[in-house]
C-alpha cells in the first residue's frame, strides 16, 4: 500500500455485500431503496452503490441533488430519490437524469406548476409527510389536497409517498403511533383511489424493531448496510462492520516525570513513559472528546490516547509494548489480534452516535475499497 500520508481507511465491500443481502433476505420481496447520504455515511457513496446496483438494490436515496448528480456522473443507473430540499430551478435537471425529488411543503406545489407548464421530461415526487418526525414534511391534514394538487399536473408523477421514525430505535411506542397515522393516511388515499407506486417508512431501526408492518412495498435501509447496528439495543441482527480506520506510529520518545503532553498540559507523566505520535486527529474525524480517555488498538493491546487530540496529530502510550517503532499500523477503529474498536464505542466515549463518528471522517483520510481480500481503487 503506498500512501503518502499513512492515515486511511479500508472499506470491506464484500461486507457490505453481506450485510445487503441479509437485509434482503429479511424483507422479502420488498423493493430496497439503499441509502448512500453523505458519502455513504462516510464509507465511499460511489463504491458503495455500485455493489448495491449489481446486487439487486431497486433505487438510492441521497441527501442533496449534488449527490445524486455525483453518482450519475459516475455510472449509477438505479433510480434515485433525494429526501432533502431541492432548488426549483433545478427541478428540470432532475427529471432528465431519473432523480425523484420530495415534496414537504404545500407551497412547493406553486413551484411545481411553474414546472408543469414548461416541462420536457416527467418529473417524480415523493411527498413526505410528517406523523411525528418534527422536522420536514406536510402535515396530514394536508396530505390529501398536496397528493389531488399533483396529480393535476401533466407533467409531474406521484411516485412515492414516505414519513420517517424519530424513535423507531428507542421508544417504540411512539414509533407505533406514527406508524398508525401514516396507515391511516395511505388508507384515506386508496378511499380516493390514489395509489403511490412507493410506499416506504422503514428505516434501519424500524427494519429491525417494527419488522414486516413497517415495510410496505419499500425500505429505506441505512446505517445497517454498512454493519452499525442504529441503537446500541439492536445487536441481535449481526451485521459485519465495514469500516476501518488506521494509521501508523510515526514518532516515539521517552518523557520524565512531570512533562506534559499536547495543547493545555490536560496530561502530565507521573512516571517515565513511552510515547508515540500518529498522523491523525479531529481534522480526520477523530473526535477531541477522546483526549485523555480514548483508546487505539497497537500490536493487537489498546492503549490510551493521552494529551489533547490534536487538529492533524495525536499522541498514545506505549509503555511496556513489544518491539514499538515507526510504522507500526495503529487502529482508530477496527480489528487488530483480538482486540475490537468500534464506532459504537467511541460513541459511547463522547456522548454522540456511531452515524456521526463514521461520517465525519474527513475527506482527505484515503477510502481504500477491499473486495476478496484484495485492496483496489483508492479514493
Amino acid at each position: 500500500m503506498n500512501l503518502i500520508r499513512p492515515t486511511w481507511v479500508e472499506i470491506n465491500l464484500d461486507d457490505v455485500i453481506y450485510n445487503f443481502l441479509k437485509i434482503k433476505k429479511a424483507v422479502g420481496n420488498k423493493k430496497v431503496i439503499g441509502v448512500v447520504k453523505a458519502d455513504a455515511y462516510g464509507h465511499g457513496a460511489i463504491e458503495i452503490s455500485k455493489i448495491l446496483e449489481h446486487y439487486g438494490a431497486y433505487a438510492l436515496a441521497t441527501a442533496s441533488l449534488e449527490e445524486a448528480l455525483n453518482l450519475r456522473e459516475a455510472g449509477i443507473s438505479l433510480p434515485i430519490l433525494v429526501l432533502g430540499y431541492v432548488d426549483p430551478s433545478a427541478l428540470e435537471v432532475a427529471s432528465s437524469q431519473n432523480i425523484a425529488v420530495t415534496l414537504f411543503d404545500r407551497n412547493f406545489i406553486k413551484r411545481l406548476k411553474i414546472y408543469d407548464s414548461k416541462a420536457k421530461s416527467v418529473l417524480n415526487v415523493h411527498v413526505n409527510v410528517d406523523t411525528g418526525m418534527g422536522r420536514i414534511g406536510i402535515s396530514p391534514k394536508e396530505l390529501l389536497f398536496v397528493v389531488k394538487s399533483i396529480e393535476n399536473l401533466n407533467n409531474v408523477h406521484f411516485q412515492g409517498l414516505y414519513t420517517h421514525f424519530a424513535t423507531a430505535d428507542s421508544d417504540i411506542q411512539f414509533a407505533e403511533e406514527q406508524l398508525d397515522i401514516f396507515n391511516r393516511l395511505i388508507k384515506d388515499l386508496y378511499l380516493h383511489k390514489i395509489s403511490p407506486d412507493f410506499i416506504h417508512c422503514a428505516n434501519s431501526a424500524a427494519i429491525l424493531t417494527l419488522g414486516k408492518k413497517s415495510h410496505f412495498n419499500s425500505v429505506r435501509p441505512g446505517i445497517i448496510l454498512y454493519g452499525l447496528p442504529p441503537s446500541p439495543v439492536l445487536k441481535s441482527f449481526t451485521l459485519k462492520p465495514v469500516l476501518s480506520f488506521k494509521t501508523r506510529i510515526i514518532y516515539i520518545k521517552k518523557i520524565s516525570p512531570g512533562r506534559s503532553i499536547s495543547y493545555g498540559r490536560t496530561f502530565v507523566a507521573k512516571k517515565e513513559m513511552l510515547v508515540a505520535t500518529i498522523p491523525v486527529g479531529y481534522a480526520d474525524g477523530l473526535p477531541r472528546k477522546l483526549s485523555n480517555i480514548g483508546e487505539v488498538l497497537v500490536k493487537g493491546r489498546r492503549a490510551k490516547i493521552v494529551g489533547n487530540v490534536t487538529m492533524d496529530q495525536t499522541i498514545i502510550d506505549v509503555t511496556g509494548f513489544p518491539n514499538i517503532h515507526p510504522g507500526n499500523e495503529v487502529i482508530l477503529i477496527g480489528k487488530q489480534g483480538n482486540e475490537e474498536i468500534t464506532a459504537t464505542e467511541i460513541a459511547d466515549k463522547v456522548d454522540t452516535i456511531n452515524y456521526e463518528i463514521v461520517s465525519r471522517i474527513g475527506k482527505r483520510v484515503k477510502r481504500i475499497f477491499i473486495k476478496g481480500g484484495q485492496s483496489g481503487k483508492k479514493v
